[in-house]
């Protein structure tokens, strides 16, 4: 059996997001500080009609704390966007938590247009009743301030500020990450994971001595979904490919750059294929809205590829389906009639807040193209 290649290709990336939030608190930029300002955002840098829309992420890991919702809830504002992300996040010795940032996250902010800024945590508390781990950690506002103001002068694409940030900056800020952490161990006497683990590692990103994105992309493509492409191959390329695998797309853009994202499922349907983020609640009817924005905000960039390409078959049909699972009765598949929502919730006995929400999800599905949304039980 070959290894199953999946390849996109995006031109450009429109999207109308319908499940935002009606207002967003405006910070004026002479007073901002990250450790004080809410998730997301706005920023008045002074001048009519200028602001940068923000969201900050509290781990460089995707999985935690939702930073895609976060972004999403910025996403439908005709405006530069900037998005602030720790470095490094270190829990505590006591913890498996002690994440870095990786080459996929750098990739979906660049095809998405977001720009990054990277920060790192110089204090935090040690955790009541214990010798090993941290809480409430404060991020170097005056960093992020400074970067804040360039994005706010820069005129080129997010795609160059991001490249030129990571290799002018990525190296001094990982450094005063880990020194971050060696001071809040000292000060705090508290047990934090050994430096030893995160020098390596940037030694990994460098090439003759300074650090390279190309080195940074090789370190970090995760070796799990690299595993996990490796099993969604099937012998036959119209039998299903296997469900539950991470599967990696390499993506392209009209610049000629490659990227790596990855999805929670691609399998067949009626020879199309289908890229699907799934979310689920065990106890209650639907996942929550930031599981909901997390999955939406994933499909941005796939429901926008021009081309797909499956092995040596090119010009693949497809679509993307965000699939919400929960304790329902029967299915819903959007976009749909208005009445069929009514009847579903009614079938559900959902209340409104839930209503509500399938109607701005059904205005979703309608206004972006290849974009599905599939609400079922469990057993659906």
């Amino acid at each position: 059996m070959t290894n199953l290649s999946l390849e996109g290709f995006v031109r450009d990336v429109r999207y109308t997001p319908c499940l935002g939030p009606d207002t967003l608190k405006v910070y004026d930029i002479t007073q901002f500080n990250v450790n004080q300002a809410q998730a997301y955002g706005l920023i008045n840098l002074g001048r009519a009609e200028n602001n940068l829309a923000f969201s900050k992420w509290v781990s460089p890991k995707r999985t935690r704390s939702y930073p895609f919702a976060r972004i999403y809830n910025t996403y439908h504002l005709n405006t530069k966007k900037v998005t602030i992300i720790p470095i490094i996040k270190d829990e505590g010795a006591g913890t498996q938590n002690n994440d870095r940032i990786n080459f996929i996250t750098f990739s979906w902010m660049n095809l998405l247009n977001i720009y990054i800024i990277l920060a790192w945590y110089e204090d935090a508390e040690k955790k009541s009743g214990t010798t090993d781990r941290i809480t409430d950690q404060i991020l170097n506002a005056e960093a992020v301030h400074e970067k804040l103001l360039e994005v706010s002068r820069y005129q080129m694409t997010a795609l160059h500020w991001n490249t030129t940030h990571f290799e002018k900056d990525f190296e001094p800020i990982y450094l005063s990450a880990v020194a971050g952490y060696k001071k809040i161990s000292q000060e705090k006497n508290v047990a934090v994971h050994s430096p030893k683990n995160h020098l390596q590692t940037l030694e990994k990103f460098k090439a003759d001595g300074c650090f390279s994105l190309t080195c940074f992309k090789e370190a970090t493509l995760p070796r799990s979904y690299e595993a996990a492409h490796r099993e969604s191959v099937t012998t036959h390329l119209l039998e299903s490919l296997e469900k539950n695998a991470k599967s990696v797309f390499r993506i392209s853009n009209y610049l000629g750059g490659q990227y790596y994202l990855t999805a929670d499922e691609v399998y067949w349907e009626d020879d199309a294929l289908v890229i699907q983020e799934s979310k689920n609640s065990s106890r209650g009817q639907l996942p929550s809205e930031n599981d909901i924005k997390d999955g939406l905000f994933k499909l941005i960039l796939f429901a926008n590829m021009e081309e797909v390409a499956v092995d040596r078959r090119r010009n693949v049909e497809f679509t993307t389906r965000l699939k919400l699972t929960g304790n329902l009765v029967g299915s819903l598949f959007l976009p749909c009639a208005t009445e069929d929502i009514f009847d579903f919730c009614a079938e559900n006995r959902l209340t409104q807040t839930y209503q509500k929400r399938l109607i701005s999800l059904n205005q979703e599905a309608r206004e972006n193209n290849k974009l599905e949304i599939w609400i079922t039980g469990h057993h659906g």
